[in-house]
């Protein structure tokens, strides 16, 4: 039992979550090659029926052996027709199978590469299964079995007489040969195609969204002409391609039928001049429509085949590139505890570029507090970013106990990190859902969040309180208010860490005052808290300060020293405050 055990587990790392479930299913998949064997061997008894019937019922007129072979055919058939039942059965439930086992890995593969802002190769990939899953399930895999058999069908025709094989193996290649052709004509023209669909498509969702704004400056007419000619362009290629397999269909529809002609019209010239059975007329026919059969059905799903196999191959590299973490990601502790060390961290935002441009290092206690100021487009908003475990560092690494971040964001131990972002995305069908990050907890846990970031008196003068229902990710509700569902989202639970970037930017004086007790509460419960700030009030909340200058920290220690040493000339004072945080 140990061998088979090691085998497997070698396998299991070697080969990537699809591959590995494809590899299962190889029992399965060899069941439909023994159906599809079988019930392509049936498909031969016609053609030995009409021979039987030339040869043996006709010369000795026996209405008995005509009952007996009549009998034998038909029951062929009827097994025949459920063998092939039973192969699409077993492929439509094998499909299922297989995106029922995948969709977890392949989602959370997808959203790490949303995390990497891959997020055009995500959307992409959890497609891609769907598109595996609809191959399976059709009849195009079917082609591919059947295709196994044209040499067979091919082999009867040269046994009959070689003159017939040869027109019968022209004929398929001919015809295989311009699937191919027209399927090179087209790719180019419809990938074109579908680049320029998919950007008529987002410009017009962008009007759609920002139509008022486009209207009042005049710039409506412009957009729309825009949007017209990426859709002018998209309906071009397309038409190019549709117009290339036009002629390849020309071709290829007259000369499926002048073979068929061929080969009929050399099948009764062999019955004349070499004293063939005439039944070779027919079995000749029924052989050379079984040969064709797979390459006509090649024909109208070649595209679908090819489909099918990029987005495997798509399919295949994002699931090998799944990151450690995500996988481990239920491994981590169940509340980690300890200092948050930042250590020698960078990002990469370009191929040889590196941002921050010198690497950051510092310490935290738990219950303490770090302000990060400093002009716009110094990295203040990147090193946020990275600290909370929302982008991965080019290098180094950011730790609260000893457990690393890019282990914490994953799975459910997501829960013990709070992060407020600049841009609030509001996740959640009601107000109760956005604040208990969808993990439906009980109503007084939500509560206490929202009571945290000031928010539970407006919350509950809205007619359904906090079962109202949020449309269109809040667009309805001011900044102001959508920046404190951030903040009582990122309080929610039992973070260890919260990261807050531009906390009070659209709060008023009484709503700064009420983040400022809240952050008091969070350092009395021991968990740290990380600040990205323009404006200098919310300071007082700090234990610690550092500046940030070109994507390095030119000053870090407690607030004290920090304002005494920096802060304290109006001029510092000034330049930081008067500079908007940006996102590199």
């Amino acid at each position: 039992m140990l061998v088979p055990q090691l085998r497997f587990n070698l396998l299991q790392t070697a080969w990537t979550p699809l591959q590995a479930a494809l590899l299962t299913c190889a029992g399965s998949l060899g069941l439909v090659f023994a159906y599809s064997c079988s019930y392509n061997l049936l498909l031969f008894a016609p053609s030995i029926y009409l021979l039987q019937i030339y040869d043996r019922v006709l010369p000795s007129r026996s209405n008995e052996t005509l009952l007996m072979l009549t009998l034998i055919v038909a029951l062929t058939v009827v097994v025949g027709g459920a063998l092939d039942a039973l192969r699409r059965s077993v492929l439509t439930r094998l499909g299922a199978w297989l995106e029922d086992r995948l969709r977890p890995t392949v989602l959370s593969a997808c959203l790490d590469h949303a995390c990497r802002n891959e997020s055009a190769r995500a959307s992409d990939a959890y497609r891609d299964l769907t598109i595996v899953r609809q191959f399976v399930e059709s009849g195009a895999s079917l082609t591919l079995l059947d295709a196994l058999w044209i040499p067979p069908f091919l082999a009867v025709l040269f046994l009959v007489h070689p003159l017939l094989g040869a027109i019968g193996a022209c004929s398929v290649l001919f015809l295989f040969g311009l699937t191919v052709a027209g399927d090179l004509l087209t790719e180019d023209a419809l990938a074109k195609s579908a680049a320029a669909f998919s950007r008529s498509y987002g410009r017009f969702a962008t009007v759609i969204g920002s139509v008022h704004l486009i209207r009042s400056m005049g710039m409506l007419d412009d957009v729309a002409r825009r949007v017209y000619l990426d859709a002018q362009s998209a309906q071009s290629e397309h038409d190019l391609a549709q117009r290339r397999y036009e002629v390849i269909m020309l071709i290829a529809k007259p000369t499926r039928s002048l073979a068929q002609v061929l080969i009929m019209g050399a099948a009764a010239w062999l019955v004349l001049d070499h004293g063939k059975s005439a039944a070779i007329i027919f079995v000749t026919m029924l052989m050379f429509s079984r040969a064709l059969a797979p390459v006509e059905g090649a024909v109208a799903s070649w595209k679908g085949l090819t489909r099918a196999l990029d987005a495997y191959q798509r399919l295949t590299a994002v699931l090998a590139a799944v990151s450690p973490a995500v996988e481990n990601a239920d491994k981590s502790p169940e509340q980690p505890t300890g200092d948050l060390v930042v250590d020698n961290i960078g990002a990469r935002v370009a191929e040889g570029a590196w941002f921050p441009a010198r690497t950051v290092s510092f310490r935290l206690a738990p219950g303490e507090c770090l302000g990060i100021i400093g002009p716009s487009g110094s990295g203040k908003s990147t090193l946020a970013g990275i600290i909370a475990g929302i982008l991965l560092p080019g290098q180094g690494r950011v730790l609260l106990g000893e457990t690393d971040i890019s282990v914490l964001r994953g799975g459910r131990q997501g829960r013990y990190l709070g992060y407020l972002p600049q841009d609030i995305d509001l996740v959640g069908e009601t107000i109760r859902d956005i604040i208990a990050r969808l993990n439906g907890a009980d109503l007084p846990r939500v509560m206490h969040a929202a009571k945290l970031a000031g928010i539970h008196e407006s919350i509950m003068r809205l007619p359904q309180g906090y079962d109202t229902v949020v449309m269109n990710g809040g667009e309805a509700f001011s900044r102001g208010f959508r920046q404190r569902l951030g903040l009582a989202r990122a309080f929610f639970g039992e973070p260890r860490l919260v990261v807050l970037d531009e906390p009070n930017a659209s709060l008023d004086y009484t709503g700064e005052r009420v983040l400022l007790d809240a952050i008091e509460q969070l350092k009395l419960a021991s968990i740290t808290v990380v600040i990205v700030t323009h404006r200098m009030g919310i300071l007082a909340a700090t234990n610690k300060i550092a500046i940030m200058q070109d994507g390095a920290v030119t000053a870090f220690g407690e607030s004290e020293d920090i304002f005494e040493q920096y802060l304290s000339r109006p001029q510092v004072v000034s330049q930081v405050a008067s500079q908007q945080t940006a996102v590199p």
